[in-house]
């Protein structure tokens, strides 16, 4: 899941136990998952499938995968995972399942028991030390991610940003202290804040969301985010791991009030992230962006059933641009670049005859006007260039 490895391989160094970190998702992964797949599974199936064999042939023994519960075919992904393995030859490969339906009801704990073979007292204290430093590093995770989708709009010299981020995640990885993580956020700010930026810019604004997996690995998705930041439009994108934690713990407000813009239209989890689809592009539209990508895995069940009420229903009511792409081992770069093109001149035309026809943008120097949106740390952020 893109850079997230950082927050899962601390979560089990934690408990002193050995980690295989495989190799980024690639061509390789993807032909082998495709090789061994069903051929109608869903796309997030054959990558994981790949990741696992990478890992098991740089020596990993035991693989943790999660599982969920409702009509998304994710639910099977373990069960299904594990026999493909042992039919490969994998025969001494151990699956620990990870119930992560609701948090609360901590199953998880078993499953870092059944991990690290312990089941003593002490093991206990080190199971809090291993949550406490995996959420921190995923909401610094979420916090570089924030970061990023709007700085890469300013960058004079593409690649600086992406640069910036992929050092930030080495001292992120190396970061295992308490105090290091509480000041971490500063580092973030630091890096970013030396970043060289044409602050006179005023680009686009755009939601990007849609099923997890596909918008947090960057291989699968065509590193669509990086692709968009390059052409000038700044990135907010809510789904994160951190997002995902907090929600399965009941603490996710904005998702709560996605669930609630988005009930009348589709009142139930149906799995995936369809029903946070609804909301959030309900969200952005009410909050004056200029666009919304919807990404997930070609014949993904829930995210396109979001996808028709969004074409038949929300955009009839709420006319917010939006750009569809379902990615599966065929996806090519391409048609994909042209298409986003495309999706861009779209956006700045519709930008610039709003801002014609609306005095108070005119007298802004021809700028639109944008409602503040965002967290503290976007808000902190937005601020830095700025000033």
């Amino acid at each position: 899941m893109g850079p997230n490895w950082v927050a899962f391989k601390t979560l089990f160094t934690s408990l002193d136990l050995d980690v295989v970190v495989p190799d980024p998702t690639n061509r390789e992964a993807i032909k082998i998952g495709v090789k061994q797949s069903p051929e109608f599974v869903c796309f997030p199936f054959k990558a994981t499938i790949g990741d696992f064999v990478n890992a098991i042939e740089k020596g990993a023994d035991t693989l943790v995968m999660a599982i969920d519960c409702g009509p998304c075919r994710f639910g099977f992904y373990a069960s299904v995972q594990e026999r493909i393995l042992k039919d490969m030859g994998y025969k001494n490969i151990t699956l620990i399942p990870l119930d992560q339906a609701d948090l609360l009801e901590f199953h998880w704990v078993k499953t870092l028991q059944e991990v690290s073979g312990r089941r003593d007292l002490f093991i206990y204290s080190k199971f809090v030390k291993a949550i406490i430093f995996f959420i921190k590093k995923a909401k610094l995770l979420n916090d570089i991610q924030t970061a990023e989708g709007i700085f890469r709009a300013y960058e004079r010299n593409q690649g600086d940003t992406t640069t910036i981020v992929n050092n930030l995640l080495t001292k992120l990885d190396e970061a295992n202290t308490l105090p290091i993580l509480r000041n971490f956020k500063k580092v973030i700010k630091e890096d970013f804040n030396s970043l060289d930026i044409d602050k006179n810019r005023s680009p686009l604004k755009v939601g990007v969301s849609g099923e997890i997996h596909i918008s947090l690995e960057p291989y699968v998705n065509l590193d669509i985010r990086r692709k968009l930041g390059e052409m000038q439009i700044e990135i907010h994108q809510s789904i994160s791991l951190y997002d995902w934690v907090v929600h399965k713990f009941h603490l996710n407000y904005h998702r709560k009030w996605y669930g609630h813009l988005s009930r009348p239209y589709l009142p139930m989890d149906i799995g995936g992230e369809a029903q946070w689809v609804l909301g959030e592009y309900i969200d952005k539209a009410q909050a004056g962006f200029d666009g919304f990508v919807h990404e997930y895995p070609f014949l993904c069940m829930p995210e396109v059933t979001a996808r028709t009420i969004i074409t038949n229903k929300l955009k009839k009511i709420y006319d917010l641009p939006i750009i569809y792409f379902s990615f599966d081992e065929q996806s090519g770069m391409e048609g994909f670049r042209t298409r986003l093109e495309a999706f861009s001149d779209l956006m700045h035309a519709r930008r610039n005859k709003e801002i014609q026809s609306n005095a108070k943008f005119v007298s802004n120097g021809n700028k639109k006007i944008y409602p503040h949106y965002g967290d503290v740390f976007y808000n902190e952020c937005y601020q830095m260039i700025q000033s």
